[in-house]
């Protein structure tokens, strides 16, 4: 009851302060009160609300789309899912087939109604609260019957389903093993986000600095070779170099942070030769530009002009990634869970068993959840900016 109580509380809040702000903004409630307008009609929080919005009707079409070709693919393929599924399928009888099959493809979310089935999925990631019911059975095959053995309820903010197919997890509710298994990537992945961007940053502007310089020329040959090499190809150079030659653990423990250094350099020094990239092209940018003749005009240093001019100015564009990068890490990385031994549980390895073992909840759970974290970057991403470049205006004049 206090799940309920305090989900629909929150949630009528929520919509009575996005109503709110539209009608301040539109000027049709208090409009000749300029610190209200100025508080509540701010261009970055009534363009913050507006992304949110279409990026949720967004999602909705994506789920939408995804559960249709679920569905056509579950349509063309029949009963092959439930052969998978059932062990002695072709040893029980056809009446028992067709209840058993029936069953499955309800637990895969893919039975009844296509319309139906896909309002109560979107009506399950709704962020709601709610009561779900998941029922298990036992079969008596002999005697072609089916009887509950199991009925569990359990309250909900967003149900994803159950885990179907995949070892290890079935039977589990899909956004416990998300979570889990994005919690496993993350601890590496952040980690590698953070030397990546301390290795990069401080790379391109070295290159900008000493441009054609011994460290430019050096910096572009890497540049150039990772972008020439696929990425895989590189990240198995770098697992050679510091397992076989460093002697780093070759697998990764989630549980043990002293295994995780050899996948995070990996990372680390794959993705800074692309931050480095960015930012030697922007500083050059900048370099060129009227405020910073006029500065060399005046006799200020280099060291000067860069710290206080170049850089500020340079980093703007690439400051709006870093959200993004952070929140990507919840993702992982499959090649590197592969490569390191820990795709069993980690996010990108959760992935690629839920797509080759169709469990569809699985595959729609991904779905939703990768849908999220790229709205909370992207517009994450825009609200940095407009914080650290006051040229930046959400605002219609």
């Amino acid at each position: 009851m206090t799940l309920y109580l305090v989900g629909y509380t929150i949630i009528a809040l929520i919509i009575a302060f996005v109503v709110f702000v539209e009608l301040v903004s539109h000027r049709i409630i208090l409009k000749n009160n300029p610190k209200v307008f100025a508080i509540f009609a701010n261009p970055l929080l009534v363009y913050s609300i507006k992304r949110i919005i279409s990026a949720l009707i967004s999602i909705l079409l994506a789920i939408g789309a995804t559960y249709i070709l679920i569905r056509v693919k579950v349509d063309i393929t029949g009963d092959l899912i439930c052969q998978k599924a059932i062990s002695n399928w072709n040893k029980i009888s056809a009446d028992m087939q067709a209840l058993r099959c029936a069953t499955v493809k309800e637990n895969l979310g893919v039975s009844g109604n296509w319309f139906v089935s896909l309002l109560s999925y979107f009506y399950k990631i709704l962020p709601i609260p709610k009561t779900v019911c998941h029922t298990a059975y036992i079969y008596d095959d002999a005697a072609g019957t089916m009887s509950i053995v199991q009925y569990s309820c359990r309250n909900f903010i967003m149900d994803l389903g159950t885990v179907y197919f995949i070892d290890g997890d079935s039977g589990k509710y899909v956004i416990d093993v998300l979570f889990a298994r994005m919690g496993a990537s993350f601890k590496v992945t952040i980690l590698a986000t953070v030397f990546e961007l301390a290795l990069g940053y401080p790379m391109g502007m070295l290159m900008a600095k000493h441009k054609d310089g011994v460290f430019d020329k050096i910096g572009k040959a890497y540049i150039i070779s990772i972008d020439a090499i696929p990425g895989v190809a590189y990240y198995y150079i770098w697992m050679t170099l510091f397992i076989v030659v460093l002697k780093m653990p070759a697998l990764v423990h989630v549980d043990d942070p002293s295994t995780y250094w050899a996948p995070v350099l990996t990372m680390a020094f794959t993705g800074a030769a692309g931050i480095a990239l960015w930012v030697r092209r922007f500083m050059l940018d900048e370099f060129n530009s009227d405020y910073v003749k006029f500065a060399r005009a005046k006799g200020l240093s280099e060291n000067r002009i860069l710290s206080t001019h170049v850089l500020r100015n340079a980093i703007v564009p690439l400051i709006r990634s870093i959200p993004s990068a952070i929140l990507g890490a919840l993702l992982g990385s499959f090649y590197i869970e592969k490569i390191y031994g820990y795709s069993a549980d980690g996010f990108g390895g959760l992935m690629i068993a839920a797509n080759s073992q169709n469990d569809f909840y699985v595959i729609q759970g991904i779905i939703v959840i990768t849908a999220f974290i790229s709205i909370i970057s992207y517009l994450l991403g825009d609200i940095v900016t407009a914080i650290v470049d006051p040229r930046i205006s959400f605002s219609n004049d």
